[in-house]
């Protein structure tokens, strides 16, 4: 199949820069938002956060059995992503919204709002993810598409990462809830404009036809058979939440661990761009290497890491920053790896079962993607309340340690536990090559 132009992959990768500046707006700040500017006990945000991104990962499968029913002029998956995404940006400025309530209708509020939120987002998560098998079905040319939303989204959450601190304080003055919504505002407004130029300039071309649309319990039977897609899941949950995870403590790690929250930015800045350089190298090594391999390598190098940042004392600074980067530098390849693992699974299934369903594939990504969030925050907020954190006080020293053991120790029991799920994973390149024959055999006979 013809490579795909420039422009069309940069477009692509844009949609998920766009993407990306909301869910690391949301995943890093909101928590603390809640906790610190709207004055909401950490305990019951950490629910809200189980509930809502359970219930997000609930939708998502629904979703997709929807949107695989569904084909308009622009696509099948291309509107979607257009109207979920406005939706989106639009519940994001809500969510950071801090009206002057009861503490009960303070709660409900954002019960209502985040809920929304998590339903808007698996409207647009799906079925832009759903889009990358569509765009070409050679393994090689596929996870250097992949690279762009990967390496592009990578830049979103720097982005937001590095200059959420500096425009709430510019915008907010003395009023820091105040500043949030202001940045969210723009950030709405950049991700509406990046996910329409990505609307106006990909093509999607491998799409399954309307015979092949099944039913909710047909499209469960195709995932449950579908072995490298579980592998692969099993071991994006135990490497997605200690990502997720990790954002969310950064800013208390900063301001309370480390006695310096304007050095935020730095950190989070510093992890993101090593990251970046993980993430842009990855499609060679695995080119060279493999990717199963590769993925392997960037899991051990994430372990060490993390078990190393635990005993760095918070406030030497050098270190500190120097080995967090250095464990993001491991998720890189792994992020990578991830999205273009799974997507070839899309053709195993098809080999396997006779059934392409890309949205559906691509949805239990999404759905796993949404648990670790929702495993995540409610690590996070439990972790707090349990230790006995207080908002804007000086912290025990059982706040500080379990701070510190949500930063390091934790991603480091999570990588192992992905990197033991991945070394059950067969669907190497020789194999998919193999199986690929098959497949193409078996449609020049039909």
């Amino acid at each position: 199949m013809k490579a795909l132009s420039a422009k069309e992959k940069w477009s692509y990768g844009l949609g998920a820069l766009g993407q990306n500046l909301i869910y690391g707006l949301v995943t890093t700040f909101l928590m603390v938002f809640y906790t610190d500017e709207f004055g909401i006990n950490a305990a019951i945000v950490g629910t809200l956060f189980l509930i809502a991104r359970i219930w997000d990962a609930v939708l998502d499968p629904v979703v997709a059995v929807f949107i695989d029913r569904v084909n308009t002029r622009w696509g099948k998956f291309k509107p979607f992503v257009l109207i979920g995404g406005v939706i989106v940006a639009l519940l994001t400025v809500m969510c950071f919204y801090a009206p002057d309530f009861s503490m009960p209708m303070k709660i409900a509020y954002i019960y209502v709002t985040y809920m929304l939120w998590n339903t808007a987002y698996s409207l647009f998560d799906v079925p832009y993810w759903s889009i990358a098998p569509t765009l070409t079905n050679d393994p090689a040319e596929r996870t250097k598409i992949i690279a762009f939303p990967k390496i592009l989204g990578a830049v979103g959450i720097i982005i937001a990462s590095g200059a959420v601190s500096p425009l709430v304080k510019a915008l907010g003055g003395n009023d820091d809830a105040n500043g949030y919504l202001w940045t969210a505002i723009i950030f709405a407004l950049i991700c509406v404009l990046l996910i329409m130029l990505m609307f106006r300039n990909t093509h999607e071309r491998l799409v399954g036809t309307r015979a092949e649309h099944e039913s909710l319990k047909a499209s469960v039977n195709v995932v449950i058979r579908n072995k490298p897609l579980l592998i692969v899941t099993l071991a994006s949950f135990f490497a997605t939440t200690p990502l997720v995870l990790k954002n969310t403590m950064a800013i208390y790690f900063m301001k309370y661990n480390a006695g310096d929250e304007d050095k935020l930015p730095l950190f989070l800045l510093s992890a993101m761009l090593l990251m970046l350089v993980a993430m842009g190298i990855t499609p060679k090594i695995a080119a060279k290497r493999g990717k199963k391999t590769t993925f392997i390598i960037g899991g051990m190098i994430g372990i060490v890491a993390n078990l190393v940042l635990f005993f760095i004392q918070p406030e030497n600074t050098a270190a500190l920053f120097t080995v967090n980067a250095i464990s993001m530098f491991g998720l890189g390849f792994i992020l990578v790896l991830i999205t273009s693992m799974q997507a070839d699974t899309i053709e195993y299934a098809e080999w396997k079962t006779g059934k392409r369903s890309e949205s559906i594939v691509t949805s239990v990504g999404t759905f796993n993607a949404k648990l670790c969030s929702a495993i995540a925050g409610a690590i996070a907020g439990y972790g707090l309340s349990l230790s006995g954190y207080v908002a804007d006080q000086d912290q025990t020293d059982t706040v500080l340690t379990g701070i510190h053991v949500m930063m390091s120790i934790l991603p480091a029991i999570g990588l192992l536990l992905c990197v033991l799920c991945i070394s059950f994973y067969q669907l190497t390149e020789h194999r998919y090559a193999e199986m690929m024959v098959s497949l193409n055999a078996r449609k020049k006979g039909s």
